[in-house]
């Protein structure tokens, strides 16, 4: 197995625009050889964001109360539909060279998802995947979500967790387009409050466990914080 080592920056609760620009930034840097593999964790300020070929959001209120709500929206070059991201919410982007890891894109799609059970499994809820749509379930209800984007076989984009975010945000949207669906978060789950940092560092124990990678440093990034 090649050699995986990878770096993880807690940028803290941020704008989405920011952090998705610093997406592309270090995509690119990486493909060009001059970054290593990083793991960005963050919360983002409200914001709806749109896969690649879906344009149009898939909605259960109107443009007009989404905008009430303050709920951002974001188009994106990810795979996937619409996803929520907000406070309460555990978002992880990887930017990895898949091929110097020895790692398929379906592959890596899998081990966030593995990553994500091996998360709920701490707090002792059991995950599992679903045949309409690709994420964390617990039973018919969706807590997590993966969608990617990758070039030159450099991922970026990646998973978020729903620990406790505001779910009335949640239910204004089809998430990843599918109707009647259900979201819950690890909170709920459980039946009572979780702290997003510890399920960032769970995220990062069950990220090193699934890939079978060594996290070489742990480093704040407060600076790119939404203010």
């Amino acid at each position: 197995m090649a050699e995986r080592t990878i770096v993880v920056r807690d940028l803290g609760l941020t704008a989405y625009g920011e952090v998705h620009r610093l997406q592309q930034e270090l995509q690119a840097e990486r493909i060009r050889g001059e970054r290593v593999d990083t793991l960005l964790l963050t919360e983002h300020q409200p914001v709806f964001t749109l896969g690649r070929n879906h344009p149009e959001p898939n909605l259960r209120a109107t443009e007009a109360m989404v905008r009430a709500a303050g709920i951002e929206v974001a188009q994106t070059e990810r795979g996937g539909d619409i996803t929520y991201h907000g406070p309460g919410q555990l978002v992880a982007y990887g930017i990895i060279d898949l091929q110097a890891w020895g790692v398929r894109v379906v592959d890596y799609v899998s081990a966030l998802e593995d990553t994500m059970f091996g998360v709920l499994g701490e707090w002792g809820i059991e995950g599992r995947r679903h045949e309409c749509a690709r994420g964390a379930w617990v039973g018919e209800r969706k807590v997590g979500s993966v969608g990617l984007h990758v070039r030159r076989f450099v991922s970026m984009h990646g998973a978020a967790l729903n620990v406790a975010p505001n779910m009335e945000h949640i239910a204004l949207m089809n998430p990843c387009g599918l109707e009647d669906t259900e979201m819950t978060s690890l909170s709920a789950e459980v039946g009572r409050p979780v702290a997003v940092e510890e399920v960032a560092e769970a995220f990062v124990r069950q990220f090193e466990r699934v890939l079978e990678c060594e996290v070489a440093a742990w480093e704040g990034e407060k600076a790119i914080a939404a203010g």
